[in-house]
């Protein structure tokens, strides 16, 4: 950015420091991180350089609500954005949200989802910034704040160009939609694979119960496109039946987001060794652990160019517009 940066200031806490600290050398400031670590007794707590004042700047918090070892971000965030009080407008960047739990609904559940977003839609942001939300409704939840959706797997798209995916699965019925409009960008000419699953939401895990894949495999590199990869178990049956049962060539996996739950890092080693799977492409909207890194295969695009494009548009007050492809 070329004016003053003492207008604004990029905050966070603990969620994803690396690619915080890339967004902030985009936009040439110094990044705000506040500490965040609970107190030995887990009370929760958040403190801010003592040298930092916010008064009158405009602030933009930038954190995924990934549950994965970092305690509760929904508490973290309510926290950050109380420590920027003083400040004259608090804008939101969540690189990562997801209400998975909210498929199916049982007796006393509390569809997660939803109050997440009442809780940060109370908070009173001047500005709720999304990036590949698991469905697009959600982002509805937050009405009536300021409300904007992003999609990083535009960026998994032009991946997918350079390395000349020919043909396009989707994972399963729900992202058929999807498919499409992968299809429409990388003009592939070819059919697509239509997976059909279905999960038991019984169970705590929400388990793969069953799965199925139609149509043919025509293309030389077949490109499986998600928003989201969690456990991997979908995407390892998706693979082993495209290569073993399709005799599909090589097979790529793309996903927007990767938040890894027990067993997604064997399901991914298993993939690898047994060349179901020649690359599961991802970006760093999480942070990921060195062990996935260290995989052969696994490779992630880096969004902090787009986060930053995002957030220099907000500070200068003009349309994020620009930046939206309905994917």
């Amino acid at each position: 950015m070329n004016e003053s940066n003492n207008h604004f200031a990029i905050v966070s806490g603990r969620a994803n420091p690396d690619l915080v600290k890339k967004v902030a050398k985009y936009l040439k400031v110094e990044p705000v991180f506040l500490e965040t670590a609970p107190w030995g007794n887990n009370y929760p707590r958040c403190q801010r350089p003592a040298e930092v004042t916010f008064a009158q700047k405009k602030v933009i918090i930038i954190t995924g609500l990934q549950y994965r070892e970092v305690g509760s971000p929904l508490e973290e965030l309510e926290l950050m954005f109380d420590a920027c009080g003083s400040a004259g407008e608090i804008h939101l960047i969540l690189t990562w949200f997801c209400g998975k739990d909210d498929v199916a609904h049982h007796p006393g559940q509390v569809p997660t989802a939803a109050w997440i977003a009442r809780t940060i839609r109370e908070l009173g942001p001047k500005s709720i910034n999304v990036f590949d939300p698991h469905q697009s409704s959600h982002l509805e939840l937050f009405y009536p704040a300021r409300r904007r959706r992003f999609y990083f797997l535009r960026l998994l798209i032009e991946k997918a160009r350079e390395l000349g995916i020919d043909q396009v699965a989707a994972t399963d019925f729900t992202s058929t939609k999807r498919a499409y409009r992968v299809e429409n960008f990388l003009q592939t000419k070819n059919p697509i694979i239509v997976a059909a699953k279905d999960h038991d939401h019984q169970s705590k895990n929400s388990q793969l119960a069953w799965k199925q894949l139609m149509g043919k495999v025509v293309g030389k590199k077949v490109g499986l496109f998600d928003d989201m990869a969690l456990s991997l178990s979908t995407l390892k049956e998706s693979s082993r039946t495209l290569k073993e049962k399709m005799k599909a060539g090589e097979i790529y996996a793309f996903a927007a987001h990767f938040d890894p739950t027990p067993g997604a890092y064997d399901n991914l080693q298993e993939m690898f060794n047994q060349g179901w799977l020649e690359q599961f492409i991802t970006t760093n909207s999480n942070l990921i652990d060195q062990k996935y890194l260290n995989l052969p295969g696994f490779t992630v695009v880096d969004v902090s160019k787009f986060v930053s494009e995002v957030a220099e548009l907000i500070i200068k007050g003009e349309s994020t517009s620009p930046l939206f492809h309905d994917i």
